[in-house]
């Protein structure tokens, strides 16, 4: 348990070194998916209680700048977003985008 939770904080110090917004929600995102979303016609829906704010705080952003990354994901048709759900529509992009 502490080895896993090593490893953890050590790859998110790495990606807040090295990913910019876009890169470290796009982790969270491919995260929560692959620990919590549940495979639906079009995608995998997450069904999550966090807000926006809880989202920046997690990926150490502001909330105008994961607004922004949801925006642009959203345009590129990768996520659908709804109240207090995203339906992945692109996991494989998301994932690709967070390394």
């Amino acid at each position: 348990m502490v080895a896993h939770r090593f490893r953890e904080s050590t790859l998110r110090r790495l990606q807040f070194a090295a990913l910019d917004t876009m890169g470290r929600l796009a982790a969270r995102l491919v995260e929560l998916a692959d620990r919590y979303g549940e495979a639906v016609d079009g995608g995998v829906k997450i069904a999550s209680p966090l807000t926006q704010e809880e989202l920046a705080t997690w990926t150490g952003a502001s909330r105008a700048g994961v607004s922004q990354a949801l925006q642009a994901f959203r345009e590129l048709g990768w996520i659908q977003t709804g109240r207090r759900q995203v339906l992945v529509r692109d996991l494989e992009a998301l994932r690709a985008r967070s390394r």
